[in-house]
Order: C-alpha cells, then sequence, then structure tokens
C-alpha cells in the first residue's frame, strides 16, 4: 500500500507557459528568468526555438525584421501569466517585446488552428466553384409555399387525430323562410 508522501508526490501539477521573446535576448536572459521565478519551484524551463528574421513577426505587430525566441517554462507552484510578465519587465525587458501565455490559453490553441486551415482559395473564388448545386424551385417560389402550406394543414390535422380532438364544425343554421317574399307579391 502506498504511503500519504508517494500519492501526494504523484499528484504534482505542472504550470506550464510558452514565452515569447522578440528581438535580440540580453545576456543569460534564460538563467536570470530561471532565478526570478524560483519562487513558484521551475520544474524545466528549455528554449523551444527561433525563428528567423521575419518582416511582421506573429504576436508583435509593432516590432519589424526581428527572431522571435520561443521559451517553454513549467512550474509546480500555481502561477499565472501576469505574474510572470511583471517578473520580466523588473528583468529590464519591455513589454512589446515578449508575450506569455498558459498551454490551454485560448490565444495560444487559436494560433495553432489557424496554422491547420487553409482558406485562400475559397476566399478568391469569385465562380463559387466549391459551393453546393442548389435547386432554387425546390426551396423558393409559388410551387414551394404551397406544398408548404399543404404540409403544415397536414400536419395540423394529424396533431388533431393524436390529441384526440377532432374539428368542431358549426352547426347549420335553419333560415325561416317566412317574410322573405314581399305581401305585395312578387
Amino acid at each position: 500500500m502506498k504511503t500519504f508522501k508517494e500519492y501526494l508526490a504523484e499528484g504534482k501539477k505542472a504550470y506550464s507557459f510558452k514565452i515569447k521573446v522578440a528581438g535580440d535576448l540580453p545576456e543569460d536572459f534564460q538563467s536570470n528568468l530561471k532565478t526570478s521565478l524560483e519562487r513558484c519551484k521551475v520544474m524545466k524551463m528549455e528554449k523551444l526555438s527561433t525563428t528567423p528574421i521575419q518582416a511582421l513577426p506573429m504576436d508583435f505587430p509593432t516590432m519589424k525584421n526581428c527572431e522571435v525566441h520561443v521559451f517553454e517554462v513549467a512550474c509546480e507552484y500555481p502561477i499565472t501569466s501576469p505574474e510572470i510578465c511583471s517578473d520580466i519587465k523588473s528583468m529590464g525587458l519591455d513589454e512589446t517585446c515578449f508575450r506569455v501565455r498558459g498551454s490551454n490559453e485560448s490565444s495560444e490553441t487559436d494560433q495553432g488552428e489557424t496554422e491547420i486551415l487553409n482558406t485562400d482559395g475559397l476566399l478568391t473564388d469569385s465562380q463559387y466553384k466549391e459551393g453546393t448545386n442548389v435547386k432554387h424551385k425546390d426551396f423558393f417560389g409559388d410551387d414551394f409555399n404551397k406544398s408548404f402550406l399543404k404540409d403544415l394543414s397536414k400536419v395540423a390535422k394529424q396533431q388533431k387525430k393524436d390529441n384526440g380532438q377532432s374539428e368542431y364544425k358549426l352547426p347549420k343554421v335553419k333560415t325561416d323562410k317566412t317574410g322573405v317574399k314581399s305581401a305585395l307579391g312578387s
């Protein structure tokens, strides 16, 4: 049987983040970042990649012609993205030069999905070649409206039958024919 400490050790949760830094990194950036995040017990910190120099890097609309360094950080202690941002600011980096996103934040997953979808062909197709062929007489016009009204009346009659109700018909009124003709003659 496992002890409480073993169960507790198995239940450790990691809080992971991606840190993107645009431009040139200061000296010893990675080690300084690790020391500033020691309060939240950094389990793992690694540099994932460095993008080539781009005219307008993704996530950095104000930066031009720079590379983006991507780091992955996993902490034992729960911490949020704004807290990590304040730690990076205290290291002397400008706020426009970096982005911090949690692994489950919607913006990170949305970016992954947009890379997968390629809709360039659909947007430039002026002939609607990939559109479905629709017979308009099946969905519009007088014939469609007449058949629609017939179907509605059939459904209404069926519902009345199912509910045990029958159509109420007004009784015929007998008309009294006395006094209809003129006394002087007709």
